[in-house]
């Protein structure tokens, strides 16, 4: 005998609205979150939404003593490929999965308004992690970020470039990213994903676009 249990049949309906496989995406985050880890480093939680799925996605991007990390790298091509020379964390909610629950739940974070609602290109890897149980799993990872609309990267932005050249090559070199034969310490960040090809350092001198008005449509929650 089986009693129906309601959240169980949502869970069933939302598996199949994961992005899973590897590939060039164009969507919108619909939800950025400021988060920190317990070894102090600090980062982004994004939710990503593409053609009706979805990928929850995160980028570590300082260490707890400041030092810059290679998400830092991949937001700096975010902010480019949509035209911010600055975003500041505000109050606001998220969604997220309560295993304890089984069900989604809603809380207050602080959260990037100006990275949510905007068209963005984002290249998705999968790879591999050890989970606590000891099993590995498969979580997708930012491999590269482009503008929607001109399909550039950040760095063709930044040089003026206006036709896109990067992008097809930087797709043939999408793949699976296997688990690493050293299992990280307890606590560690995931591993991060870089940007292909360089143009941020001087990017403050020299930002080939207007400050934007700040976008009032960003969807903090989904």
């Amino acid at each position: 005998m089986y009693a129906l249990d309601t959240k169980a049949a949502q869970k069933a309906d939302q598996t199949g609205n994961r992005i899973t496989e590897i590939g060039k995406y164009v969507g919108t985050f619909t939800q950025v979150e400021d988060i920190t880890a317990a070894t102090g480093t600090k980062g982004l939680a994004l939710r990503f939404e593409a053609n009706g799925q979805s990928a929850n996605l995160s980028l570590y991007t300082k260490k707890a003593d400041g030092e810059t990390i290679m998400g830092f790298q991949v937001l700096m091509a975010i902010m480019t490929c949509l035209q911010l020379r600055n975003i500041e964390p505000k109050d606001g909610t998220v969604k997220y999965w309560d295993r304890d629950t089984n069900s989604e739940e809603t809380k207050a974070a602080k959260v990037y308004p100006d990275l949510c609602g905007k068209p963005i290109g984002l290249l998705l890897e999968t790879e591999g992690y050890n989970k606590t149980d000891g099993t590995v799993g498969t979580k997708m990872v930012i491999a590269g970020v482009f503008q929607a609309k001109t399909e550039l990267t950040a760095t063709e932005i930044l040089e003026r470039k206006t036709v896109p050249e990067m992008l097809p090559k930087m797709v043939a070199r999408l793949h699976h990213r296997p688990v690493k034969a050293s299992k990280p310490a307890s606590g560690r960040p995931a591993a991060q994903s870089g940007h292909s090809g360089s143009g941020f350092e001087d990017m403050d001198d020299d930002i080939p676009f207007r400050d934007p008005l700040s976008y009032r449509g960003a969807h903090l929650v989904l």
